[in-house]
């Protein structure tokens, strides 16, 4: 059981990392360096609240929220940006898929289940 949380949670780093630093590098001018530290940042937090959250233990709604939201956000991300490049190789507006409309529903949808999630597990508490 170990295993698979360690395998599923160095899934979510990886995916978390690739996702906040391609994002970083197309939208914004930050420095290479500063790039790697923020998403370096987020991945080890989502991934410790990931850990934490398949542990059994609970999570603050907040820290929910944010690790959905980055989660579905970063396989929408993945799904949409690369999957229509392998599909349409030679489109030109393949990876705005996954920029412009997965990512954002990934993160919208991501958002409302890590909320879901936390008000589900104070409840159980509250019981």
């Amino acid at each position: 059981m170990q295993l698979l949380k360690l395998i599923t949670i160095s899934i979510i780093f990886l995916l978390i990392l690739f996702f906040m630093r391609t994002m970083f590098s197309i939208t914004t001018g930050i420095e290479e360096w500063i790039n790697t530290a923020v998403s370096l940042s987020f991945a080890v937090l989502v991934g410790w609240y990931s850990w934490r959250w398949l542990s059994g233990k609970n999570i603050g709604v907040a820290a929910a929220v944010l690790s959905g939201a980055l989660i579905l956000g970063g396989f929408g991300f993945v799904f949409g940006f690369l999957v229509p490049m392998l599909i349409m190789r030679d489109a030109q507006q393949a990876a705005t898929v996954g920029i412009f409309i997965a990512s954002p529903l990934g993160m919208l949808l991501g958002a409302v289940v890590g909320y879901i999630i936390a008000t589900r597990q104070k409840q159980s508490i509250n019981r």
